[in-house]
């Protein structure tokens, strides 16, 4: 096998595995043996802080225990991990108490978007003091998309005035300098990456022109938040007291003219030097504004099958194309590969919330089966265990993880 110029955390998963540990009863901890096997030694951990906080101040005990257990398993096997949380807590006064909403943006002392601000810099304060172990602090997930950054009483009421693009950023912007400032107060030691964006349609909230292909987005995204940080409008010009490491979410989207942003997933070709360039033109507005030193997690990176052998064969060979592409990037240090375990979950759920993608097209990013399944290798568990000179044998260790992973 062609031996590439892999760093030392490049290879990366990522799951919800205690989100999966409260639905399905399985032990998240042993799942992390997975990871290890197809050669991974980073894994992105989702750590909402309205999961594992009570309130900004106070922490959910057995939640956290349920993470320091994962943690503990994670630093025994030598694997990195990325906590990420997309949720946070809103003051008396706003119609929801938690989730991805934020009210007006208001600089006015004692203003409701000034008291959700100080309440998202104590619970990161309360939530990096509580996980020294955690390396890296993810603090967002897809700003730029409607879904994951939206007004108060957003998906309750009318969901036809969203922010725009440029209020998601001015808030995004916010969001991450009083983020970073709990996280530096409690861990100095801690890397504090940037939230997370994707790709940019109208219809997901994004204002990019449309003749450009959708994950050129990201590096539109990049240069609104950059630009707004030098502009020295905001708290402060310096890239540095905002993040150590940028996070972007590169997906391989098919560019054939689709009914929905879902289809984007599907009949995909495979990454070739338009993908390179998607990731490259974001390195180019990090060192337009002085950050080219900088390190990139490329954080969610997947594809879908729906399920079909001849599409998941296929697309494990993309897969490897799209690691090799990687690898040669410098600026690269750990692609996160999504996600772990199918979640047939999505074919069951109730009302599917009109920001999801849902359904099948949901389900079958993972490298192994669903639990409920078995657990058993796909075939891009196995493309990547090649790529990463793994000699694990696959169906060995899923049997014996199966066998160990539900309590009880």
């Amino acid at each position: 096998m062609e031996m590439l110029n892999f760093g030392p955390r490049f290879f990366g998963v990522g799951e919800p595995l205690i989100q999966r540990e409260r639905d399905q009863g399985i032990d998240a901890a042993e799942c992390l043996g997975l990871v290890k096997g197809i050669g991974c030694n980073a894994f992105r951990n989702w750590m909402h802080l309205t999961e594992l906080l009570k309130d900004p101040v106070t922490p959910d005990t057995e939640e956290v225990n349920r993470h320091k257990k994962l943690l503990a398993k994670a630093k025994e096997q030598d694997i990195e991990v990325t906590g990420m949380s997309h949720e946070w807590f809103l003051p008396e006064g706003c119609r929801q108490k938690k989730g991805h909403a934020m009210p007006p943006r208001d600089l006015t002392p004692g203003s409701l978007y000034m008291q959700a601000l100080n309440m998202l810099e104590e619970s990161w304060h309360t939530m990096a003091a509580l996980f020294p172990e955690v390396s890296i602090w993810e603090v967002g997930n897809e700003w730029n998309l409607n879904a994951f950054l939206h007004p108060d009483g957003f998906l309750e009421s009318d969901m036809s005035k969203p922010f725009s693009a440029d209020e998601k950023m001015d808030i995004a912007v916010d969001m991450m300098y009083f983020a970073a400032k709990g996280i530096r107060r409690a861990n100095k030691n801690a890397l504090v990456a940037s939230f997370s964006p994707a790709l940019s349609t109208p219809g997901l909230g994004g204002d990019m022109p449309d003749y450009l292909p959708v994950m050129y987005g990201v590096a539109w995204t990049l240069d609104k938040i950059y630009s707004r940080i030098r502009s020295g409008k905001f708290w402060s010009d310096n890239p540095d007291d905002y993040f150590d490491i940028v996070s972007w979410h590169p997906y391989v989207f098919t560019n054939k003219d689709v009914e929905s942003d879902a289809d984007l997933f599907l009949d995909v070709d495979e990454p070739d030097s338009l993908w390179r360039s998607f990731n490259d033109s974001a390195y180019r507005v990090m060192k337009k504004y002085g950050d080219g030193h900088k390190q990139v997690l490329l954080t969610e990176a997947g594809f879908t099958d729906l399920g079909d052998p001849v599409l998941e064969e296929r697309y494990a060979r993309y897969n490897e194309t799209l690691l090799k592409i990687a690898a040669e990037l410098p600026y690269v240090r750990t692609l996160h590969n999504f996600r772990l375990l199918n979640e047939n979950a999505m074919l069951r759920r109730d009302g599917i919330e009109s920001n999801q993608i849902g359904g099948l097209t949901e389900v079958y990013f993972g490298l192994f089966t669903d639990p409920e399944d078995g657990i058993k290798p796909r075939a891009r568990a196995r493309a990547i265990a090649r790529m990463a000179g793994a000699d694990t044998d696959l169906d060995s260790l899923s049997r014996q993880i199966a066998d160990k992973v539900f309590k009880g």
